[in-house]
């Protein structure tokens, strides 16, 4: 170990850190920002009942409503953005694993010793 060491790895007390000004800050963007202020929980009335939601979610609702009631900005918005949700969707079922014909293999011969393993009773 160093001499600013003691043995278990720690910095002496007293002495100087080797990074005396810290870690440095996050840098944070517009994207952080926005994404930030749009997951803020807000207390909301609706229907006569108190309930905290998103930012986010609450605009999407004004939307969807607004689109609803005849504004066609805000329904051509709502609805770009419900087709870019069901795109994402789909690209993400597409990702999910496929078995392949080996696997169905060994599916089947493991079935087919557990099946014998109850009939049997014999776990060899």
């Amino acid at each position: 170990m160093t001499a600013s060491r003691d043995n278990a790895g720690r910095f002496r007390i007293g002495t100087v850190s080797p990074n005396p000004q810290g870690r440095p800050k996050r840098v944070t963007g517009v994207d952080a920002a926005v994404t930030r202020a749009l997951s803020e929980k807000v207390t909301v009335t609706e229907q006569g009942r108190r309930t905290r939601r998103s930012k986010l979610d609450i605009t999407a609702t004004q939307l969807a409503n607004k689109g609803a009631g005849g504004d066609l900005r805000a329904a051509k918005l709502a609805l770009d953005e419900a087709r870019k949700a069901e795109e994402r969707g789909a690209v993400q079922a597409a990702r999910e694993p496929v078995l392949m014909e080996s696997d169905h293999e060994i599916a089947a011969r493991v079935i087919a010793r557990l099946r014998q393993i109850i009939t049997d009773g014999d776990p060899s």
